[in-house]
């Protein structure tokens, strides 16, 4: 009798519906790490832009004075690349909270980026003067 070893076409149809069965759940992980990389993304966009603005503001104050820094709540304009993004940029005193000395004057400065309604990047300052 001459028998062959090899698979038969049964057991291949089977391999081929365990690996496809096997797969699906493995396409909706890929669907979930682009959504996540893409959130992480904007993230990463609106904390870049908050600290930019902050810095700039950092640099108004030691370039002027600390009276240079108005008060009030102003939105920057952002160019295109950063349409769907907002930043406000809020300065009120005195602070609404703890941390400013004794004896000085001090300014809150509270700069917030947000993609449509989303809030996704704060920074707060507090300017302190002497």
């Amino acid at each position: 009798m001459n028998r062959q070893n090899g698979f038969t076409l049964i057991e291949l149809v089977l391999v081929i519906v365990i690996l496809a069965v096997a797969a699906v759940p493995l396409f909706g992980l890929f669907t979930q790490a682009s959504a996540s990389l893409l959130d992480n993304e904007r993230v990463q966009t609106a904390v870049q832009l908050a600290q930019e603005r902050a810095e700039g503001i950092l640099a108004q104050r030691r370039a002027q004075d600390f009276a240079a820094i108005g008060l009030g709540t102003s939105t920057d304009a952002l160019g295109a690349s950063y349409s769907a993004y907002t930043r406000t940029v809020t300065v009120v005193q005195p602070p609404t909270g703890p941390g400013c000395p004794a004896g000085a004057s001090c300014k809150e400065v509270v700069v917030n980026v947000a993609l449509g309604p989303d809030s996704l990047s704060e920074i707060t300052l507090l300017l302190v003067d002497y």
